[in-house]
């Protein structure tokens, strides 16, 4: 048995062995491409395109919401003293306010992402065509994303974000304004 386990040993010895040399030549880098996409120039233009586009929309619902809150609280106040029909034909109109609140609000969101990605998927196209040209110039084997929650760990080291933004925002070919217009 002692025998045997030695032999085990030897061959997983050997086996790390005849790996290292192939793992030192593996070079990966890590991209956060969401810290990229909001740090580079033309994502920021296009994130202040999107507030201002959807700050009055919001103002708006926000009110709503307050006096949908105001009303619920004074039928609440006012339920008890109130005769049947009146009760019902308040509760009849706070649930078609709810609804018309829900409506909007789900439209909102809906549009707010829809605008969203339309400024930020060209953006987004050229931040992978940079990080898939600067990988092969730097000579890694792999770039790997961070922003996607798959990547529990990375050293520093091979963080390659700050090197993609640099480069995104120096390129004659990524003119932000292109990509960040938005749709009327």
């Amino acid at each position: 048995m002692s025998q045997m386990t030695r032999w085990i040993g030897m061959t997983m010895l050997l086996a790390l062995a005849a790996a290292a040399p192939v793992r030192a030549e593996l070079k990966i880098g890590v991209v956060d491409m969401q810290r990229a996409l909001n740090d580079c120039d033309a994502g920021k233009k296009a994130r202040d395109q999107v507030k201002a586009k959807f700050e009055k929309a919001q103002d708006q619902l926000k009110r709503q919401r307050e006096d949908l809150d105001r009303l619920r609280g004074d039928y609440d106040k006012k339920a008890v003293v109130l005769k049947e029909e009146e009760r019902r034909n308040l509760e009849k109109d706070l649930e078609n306010r709810s609804l018309e609140f829900k409506r909007k609000y789900e439209d909102f969101q809906r549009d707010l992402k829809r605008t969203d990605s339309e400024l930020t998927a060209g953006i987004v196209d050229e931040l992978y065509g940079l990080v898939r040209d600067y990988g092969e110039k730097h000579g890694y084997s792999f770039v790997l994303e961070a922003s996607n929650g798959a990547l529990l760990y990375n050293d520093k080291a091979t963080d390659i974000t700050d090197d993609i933004i640099k480069l995104y925002n120096t390129s004659p070919r990524h003119e932000g304004a292109r990509s960040s217009k938005v749709k009327e």
